[in-house]
């Protein structure tokens, strides 16, 4: 085999190496991050300026017969060990958006032990459950 051609064949290889793996992770869904979501549809997140979290819902989950029509749901949040840190009923579908420049999301207020301990929430009564876990 001359040069060029092993050079070429080289290259081919190392392309493979690459872009195989990539595939494979961008085909499964992505990576650690996205296994962060138990469920499609909720994201948590820790608020910058308050003691609490807020859950959004994606709009296309944020619909009554998630809920098999029910009128409301129960937002729990949860230690890493399951423990409930703090827990509330809220409207279903969620319908605060700020306007319409969010997703739907409610706000759980919590004290400094409890924004320590919140691993997670998830919204009691929604098939299949929605749940988020904070990154």
């Amino acid at each position: 085999m001359d040069g060029r051609a092993r050079t070429g064949l080289v290259a081919i290889v190392v392309v493979l190496a690459v872009a195989v793996p990539l595939a494979i992770i961008a085909l499964s869904g992505g990576g650690e991050q996205e296994e962060a979501q138990a469920a499609p549809g909720l994201r948590v997140e820790r608020s910058l300026n308050l003691p609490e979290v807020v859950v959004y819902v994606d709009p296309a989950a944020n619909r009554s017969a998630r809920a098999r029509g029910r009128r409301s749901v129960t937002l729990e949040c949860v230690d890493a060990g399951g423990r409930l840190i703090g827990a509330q009923d809220e409207a279903w579908p969620f319908a605060d958006t700020d306007q319409n420049t969010v997703d739907p999301h409610a706000h759980v207020a919590l004290d400094s032990t409890g924004m320590a301990a919140v691993d997670r929430c998830r919204l009691a009564g929604t098939e299949p459950l929605l749940e988020g876990k904070l990154p």
